[in-house]
């Protein structure tokens, strides 16, 4: 019996933590042994094996704590966590934390995403902000914004920045979904991650998908997890082909969820114009640039699921884009694409 004069205190939400596994068990256990620290009491643990080759679910299973799921076959990271979050469902979770296992968390941060989410019923999906995990100072990524004119999403490490963005535009608001937290109601009203993604550009779509629901996206400044991201843009000989070709697919089967019109001039001359010019940095890497355009060629048609080095554009857009980048290039910036000078 509670003394007199004594508050009941409310149940904490249930949270059931989302981790997907594909042949990185050390990337995963390292990530279970820092959830053990959290400071959050009412959560539950789900590891997807997403078709490992690796002999990770025979590690996995010797795992009490966790409710283990094995994929036979690699449904990328968008079945891959879909499978989990319909297993949270199920088992009656109040939220859902999507959480990369190469994610860096401390004790504080699930409470904190919690918080923020209770705070107001509006809030759908919460992230922390992100520092790169061998130098915590350094910020990675805090706040992303969606242009809908310019159909791109950009991303700032900047704190007042972010600061401004959520506080002036929260329906352009994206999160990423290294960290996500999702609120049940979220799941039930716009479903789970869109399959034909794969992997990447899934989580700037569910944000689009929320807000068009009525749901906010919030990042919470004063969670911070560390991962370090890939950058295609700025290194794009440094990145797998595979990472070329989502990013690129993958932003045009978005443009085709989205409002009309699909085709937009100026929007669709600056994303030729950041493929072209990563090809051109890309000289001596075939595979990439075929990666590139046939992310172009499939994202174009609509077509959707896993990366298939084999499956290559048509030859003319191989000729014309691949080995003349320059010259498209030159045609879109107005200047003559025959280095003569323009009267």
């Amino acid at each position: 019996m509670d003394a007199p004069g004594a508050s009941i205190q409310p149940a904490q939400p249930r949270v059931a933590i989302v981790i997907l596994n594909w042949n990185d068990t050390p990337a995963t256990l390292a990530c279970l042994d820092a959830l053990r620290a959290t400071g959050y009491a009412n959560y539950t643990t789900i590891v997807v094996d997403n078709g490992s080759t690796d002999g990770s679910v025979d590690r996995l299973r010797g795992i009490a704590a966790i409710d283990l799921i094995a994929n036979p076959t690699n449904l990328g990271y968008t079945g891959g966590v879909n499978a989990g979050i319909g297993r949270a469902m199920a088992a009656g979770a109040d939220y859902v934390w999507l959480l990369n296992s190469d994610a860096t968390t401390q004790p504080d941060v699930l409470a904190r995403l919690v918080a923020t989410a209770e705070s107001d019923d509006r809030i759908g999906l919460v992230s922390p902000v992100f520092c790169d995990p061998e130098n915590p100072s350094a910020m990675e990524f805090r706040l992303g914004r969606f242009d809908p004119a310019g159909r791109q999403a950009s991303q700032t490490a900047d704190a007042p920045t972010a600061a401004a963005w959520q506080r002036d535009d929260p329906a352009g608001v994206v999160l990423l979904g290294t960290a996500l937290l999702i609120r049940r109601r979220v799941i039930e009203t716009i479903g789970m991650l869109d399959p034909d993604f794969f992997a990447y550009v899934e989580d700037v779509d569910y944000c689009l998908r929320a807000h068009a629901a009525g749901f906010l996206a919030v990042a919470e400044p004063a969670a911070v997890v560390g991962h370090k991201f890939k950058q295609p843009i700025e290194n794009p000989a440094g990145v797998p082909p595979y990472l070329h070709y989502f990013i690129t697919r993958n932003y045009l089967l978005l443009w085709r969820k989205l409002p009309p019109p699909f085709l937009l001039r100026k929007a669709t001359l600056w994303f030729l114009h950041q493929r072209l010019s990563q090809i051109q940095r890309m000289p001596g890497i075939p595979a990439a640039i075929d990666a590139v355009l046939a992310g172009l060629w499939d994202g174009v048609r609509g077509v959707g699921g896993p990366y298939r080095p084999n499956r290559k554009a048509p030859w003319p857009l191989r000729l014309a884009f691949g080995r003349y980048p320059g010259f498209w290039l030159a045609l879109i910036d107005g200047r003559n694409p025959f280095g003569r000078p323009v009267r």
